[in-house]
């Protein structure tokens, strides 16, 4: 029994023995682990606030930099040639979104981005600009024609013909039948150059009569805008169309990168045959220019031929394009001095505008003919956002007596374009412009009628075509086509409605901030 107890006792003491031991080695490790955490934690909160003060140090000074840059840069952009419009829109950004704004801008500056290819260009209107000589304007008798027809002269070179005749047609779908009737005739070259180019009927009817005229020899070639034809003119019918012997070409091809020089479009709408004819106007070559399709209800467009020696200046025109696109040398004299002389009532000058030329030509020769109206001033334009010049302009012919009448459509083709046009014509209402729009209908004719000269081309009433866009018209006092232009005018405006105060959208506070949010970026629209 001693033995027995002794040896639990024994048992007793080395447990209790035991149990101590245990219990003082995991408070040992207790301590050692939570210093080691708690090290830790220190350690990451060190590293943390000392990362958030180097940051802190690092955006003070891109705070400092930004600011600094965005200053100089909002400096340079008020000392700029941009327009009012387009320098406000920057400075907001630039002040709003420094840092972010300074990159977007040094990407969308186009006096950076497009410097080279302006260079390029500059090379090849130095090589075309003797090419003709301006004609004696002594007989030319109203001055505000003569001050027109030098203006164009000076900024590009075109010149005025006293012996060249034009027809104006007031629907794509007598343009077209037109230009179908002249191709059929040519026997040297034709030269075409689009915005759009789509498949469909028309374009059908035209291919077949290219194809034919490649195959006897005549050379046939063709400028597409890569944007606006894109999903429009099938990479199969580009094979087709090569495949044929017709030389085409695609401008500003569309590439997935930021840069300005993306928004940079050939705008322009020129046929030329055998240099005798040639054709411009609001039309494109697609089916909803003739109504062959309906896309936004009726599609009123317009156009004008000319014949004479003044087809030279879209010649010209063209073929430095096509260099521009080919960089090959052209022999220009191998394509002018092509037409024969017509008894004419009055100066036609073809002329192009684009951001190759160092001056706004086609917002220039706007305000020209806006300024030099007395009586009458009448304006059918798609689209209705111009900058302040012009906009002040109207409106001080409008306070002056001339009678001031402006047609937009009624449908919209671009829903954000249609309100800002609408707000900016609305606000013209108040100061006697009558306001007009064609009902059921897209109105995409570009046309300015004075009582003394009228403007028929490709130019929108907008900052695109002004600024950024290359684009075609046709200036001219020719009696025939300036009654056949106020026909058109007088006879859209029976099937247009007069938009009056009480009909007025700016009435409704959404549409005047909807509007407003839109003119943020109207100068891109």
């Amino acid at each position: 029994m001693d033995k027995i107890s002794v040896n639990r006792s024994k048992i007793k003491k080395s447990e209790h023995i035991f149990a101590v031991k245990v219990k003082t080695e995991s408070n040992g490790l207790g301590v050692l682990k939570t210093f080691i955490v708690l090290l830790l934690i220190a350690l990451q909160a060190g590293i943390l606030i000392l990362s958030y003060l180097y940051v802190s140090q690092l955006f003070q000074w891109y705070l400092m930099l930004s600011l600094i840059l965005s200053f100089v840069i909002c400096i340079y952009v008020l000392s700029s040639d941009y327009h009012g419009q387009a320098k406000a829109m920057w400075v907001l950004f630039l002040i709003t979104c420094f840092g972010f704004a300074c990159f977007i801008y040094f990407l969308s500056d186009k006096h950076i981005l497009f410097a080279r290819a302006r260079k390029k260009y500059n090379k090849i209107l130095k090589q075309t600009e003797n090419l003709q000589e301006q004609s004696d304007l002594s007989s030319v008798a109203n001055n505000e024609v003569k001050t027109n027809c030098q203006y164009l002269y000076n900024a590009g070179k075109f010149v005025t013909d006293l012996n060249s005749r034009s027809i104006f047609f007031p629907s794509g779908a007598q343009l077209f039948d037109s230009i179908l009737s002249e191709l059929e005739k040519a026997k040297e070259f034709i030269f075409i150059e689009y915005f759009i180019i789509s498949n469909g009927v028309l374009f059908n009817r035209i291919f077949d009569i290219l194809k034919e005229k490649a195959q006897v020899g005549v050379d046939v070639r063709i400028i597409y805008d890569d944007m606006g034809s894109h999903g429009t003119l099938k990479r199969k019918t580009k094979k087709q169309i090569i495949s044929a012997g017709i030389k085409l070409h695609p401008f500003n091809r569309l590439v997935p990168v930021f840069n300005i020089a993306l928004n940079l479009r050939d705008h322009r709408k020129i046929v030329v045959v055998d240099g005798k004819t040639a054709f411009t106007g609001g039309a494109n070559l697609a089916d909803e220019y003739i109504n062959e399709k309906r896309m936004h209800g009726y599609w009123k467009d317009c156009g004008i031929k000319i014949e004479g020696k003044a087809v030279d200046n879209l010649t010209i025109s063209f073929l430095t394009q096509w260099q521009f696109l080919n960089n090959k040398p052209i022999d220009y004299k191998k394509y002018l001095n092509k037409a024969e002389s017509f008894k004419s009532t009055g100066v036609t000058v073809p002329f192009v505008s684009g951001p190759n030329y160092q001056f706004s030509i086609a917002q220039n020769i706007y305000a020209n003919e806006i300024a030099n109206a007395k009586e009458k001033l009448y304006i059918m334009t798609p689209y209705f956002i111009p900058d302040e010049t012009i906009t002040n302009l109207i409106i001080n012919k409008a306070r002056s007596g001339v009678d001031v009448r402006i047609i937009l459509p009624e449908v919209a083709d671009k829903k954000f374009v249609y309100v800002v046009s609408r707000n900016n014509v609305e606000k013209l209402i108040l100061h006697g412009v009558k306001v007009y729009t064609m009902t059921s209908s897209f109105v995409h004719s570009k046309i300015i009628l004075t009582e003394n000269s009228a403007i028929v081309g490709s130019i929108n009433m907008d900052l695109r075509s002004f600024n950024q866009q290359f684009e075609s018209a046709i200036f001219t006092n020719e009696t025939t086509t300036l009654q056949a232009i106020n026909d058109d005018f007088d006879n859209t405006i029976k099937h247009s409605q007069l938009i009056t105060k009480k009909t007025l959208k700016r009435n409704k506070l959404h549409f005047r901030i909807l509007a407003g949010l839109f003119n943020l970026i109207s100068p891109f629209m």
